[in-house]
């Protein structure tokens, strides 16, 4: 004897059994997705505030060049030169020391780098060793050596943040 089975039947049949637990995957994909999704949108507002800081420090730095590269500046002679041997006197090391303290008030230091040929000399001291995250910005410019010898060169910000 064959036994029918209705489609009304199978679908008023209440008879059955629960699965919970059918839910639970699904749901730990989601909450995977989620976590995934925020971690990119944390990772990506680290790197914009990253990339902003680094900006602000080249615009900083650029800023301290075409300061220090003015002809108002006391040791830049006629001609957007600088003037070595004005440069590597103790008075010219104490008014950089004094520029320089205004920015350190602000957490960040610099040095100036004069460089020619394969030569370069820092002012208004070498550059510290331990010091870790730095940019910096050049500008070409004319060296004074002395009466008989001025050679193209450049003058280089280095910058870095100091910890507060």
């Amino acid at each position: 004897m064959k036994t029918y089975y209705y489609l009304k039947d199978f679908i008023e049949d209440e008879n059955a059994v629960s699965e919970e637990f059918t839910t639970l995957p699904a749901l730990s994909i989601v909450m995977i997705g989620f976590t995934l999704f925020i971690l990119l949108i944390a990772n990506t507002y680290t790197a914009y505030d990253v990339r902003i800081d680094n900006l602000e420090k080249y615009q900083t730095a650029d800023f301290i060049a075409t300061k220090l590269t003015n002809p108002d500046c006391f040791f830049i002679r006629e001609g957007g030169i600088v003037d070595l041997p004005l440069l590597k006197k103790t008075e010219s090391k104490e008014k950089l020391n004094s520029i320089r303290e205004e920015y350190q008030r602000d957490h960040v230091d610099f040095i100036v780098r004069i460089s020619w040929g394969s030569t370069y000399l820092d002012f208004p001291e070498n550059l510290p060793t331990n010091v870790r995250a730095r940019v910096a910005v050049s500008k070409d410019v004319g060296v004074y050596l002395n009466e008989a010898q001025t050679k193209p060169g450049k003058l280089t910000i280095i910058m870095w943040s100091v910890p507060l």
